[in-house]
């Protein structure tokens, strides 16, 4: 064979992969490799690739192979175990999740891509083709299981067969169920859902729901999604802090509150548990008005500048429903709260000042992808 590209990078895994993470990272620093602050890369996994950036506070689970010719990963971006990810060019956005036994690559050209924008997830066993090119926007989520390519091809195309190479291009804030499978040349405009088991092949149009065997839509805006008046909102906000109160008890944490200010405590339980500890959780609808003396704050509006900067200023985690947004640093209830929110599709991605600018004028694919972390504090302690 002319062109040796082993399936499994053996020689990479032999020489990276068996080292602890921190000697990885010195490693590929030393070859050239743009590597974050406080990145974790598990046990045999290794990246491979003539260009790497990694963002600050990425973490790679164990047995894991990223392997491409450019690969940009951004800041704070989970990749699960057993994955694997082979394409020229790799590029994944700030905040992005993908679950374990994910594997991206099969079949391609020098010039395949890979494009996972901000603050989306893949779940476990999807299997991703980019022959060409495979984009998906920001905020969208791929379920289990799910299928997507970007070539058809086996029988003769000499003999009358179908053969298609084409790119796939998912919107943003887009829903694709478990086991969706989706065809080359196939386009999913912003804020689309795609249910279970359905097969998409053509334009599905933006803000629509489509199911089935082909995908049909069902539903078009106007109709879909549901439009919300801010009462509505309301009711929904406080029947989800309620509702997430309930679990924060049922999981062994003592709360106490009056609907604004939650004290939240855990209980020190064993020999070498840690001592009790205690946080507030602030909430509000408006995000004007932000309780003395809590450790987080949650707000159902867009918090205006000059709140968040008070907060900041006290150390405060914050947290906006509106925006999608969370405060760059946090603590232990404000992680447990964001992680909660994402239950009903709420995903917050974390603000910064890089991020405030980028907002101000055009984004570079560069700036947005591969944001800086550095100015992330962890911060565990309750501010008066």
């Amino acid at each position: 064979m002319l062109i040796d590209r082993p399936r499994i990078p053996i020689r990479d895994v032999v020489l990276y992969g068996l080292w602890p993470g921190f000697i990885k990272v010195f490693i590929y620093r030393l070859k050239g490799y743009r590597i974050g602050r406080r990145v974790s890369i598990g046990f045999g996994s290794i990246i491979s690739g003539d260009r790497v950036e990694v963002g600050d506070h990425t973490s790679i689970g164990f047995l894991t192979v990223i392997r491409g010719t450019e690969i940009r990963i951004g800041a704070c971006v989970t990749i699960g175990s057993t994955t694997f990810l082979d394409t020229p060019y790799i590029e994944i956005g700030e905040g992005s999740r993908i679950n374990e036994q994910v594997f991206v690559g099969g079949l391609q050209f020098p010039d395949s891509r890979f494009v996972l924008g901000r603050n989306c997830q893949v779940m476990q066993m999807t299997f991703i083709n980019p022959s060409r090119s495979v984009i998906v926007g920001d905020d969208s989520g791929i379920g289990g299981h799910s299928l997507i390519f970007g070539h058809t091809s086996w029988l003769s195309q000499f003999e009358g067969y179908p053969v298609d190479f084409d790119s796939v291009e998912i919107g943003r804030s887009v829903s694709l169920a478990w086991r969706v499978f989706v065809l080359p040349g196939s386009k999913i405009g912003d804020g689309s859902v795609i249910g279970a088991n359905s097969l998409v092949r053509g334009t599905i149009p933006p803000r629509s729901m489509a199911v089935g065997f082909p995908a049909r839509v069902v539903s078009r805006e106007s109709e879909f999604p549901k439009r919300m008046d801010d009462g509505q909102k309301a009711d929904v906000f406080r029947n989800i802090v309620a509702e997430m109160i309930r679990f924060f008890e049922g999981s062994g944490l003592v709360c106490r509150g009056d609907g604004r200010v939650y004290e939240i405590r855990r209980t020190a339980r064993g020999l070498w548990r840690r001592s009790p500890r205690a946080w507030k959780l602030g909430v509000s609808e408006d995000g004007t008005e932000s309780p003395a003396e809590v450790d987080v704050f949650l707000s159902l509006r867009e918090i205006p500048s000059n709140v968040r900067s008070r907060l900041e200023k006290h150390g405060v985690a914050w947290i906006e429903i509106a925006g999608k947004a969370r405060s760059r640093f946090s603590n232990d209830l404000g992680d447990e709260v964001s992680l909660y929110l994402r239950r009903y599709g709420v995903r917050t991605l974390r603000r910064s000042p890089l991020s405030e600018a980028a907002r101000a004028g055009p984004e570079s694919e560069a700036a947005r992808m591969a944001p800086s972390l550095s100015a992330v504090k962890k911060d565990d302690g309750r501010v008066s």
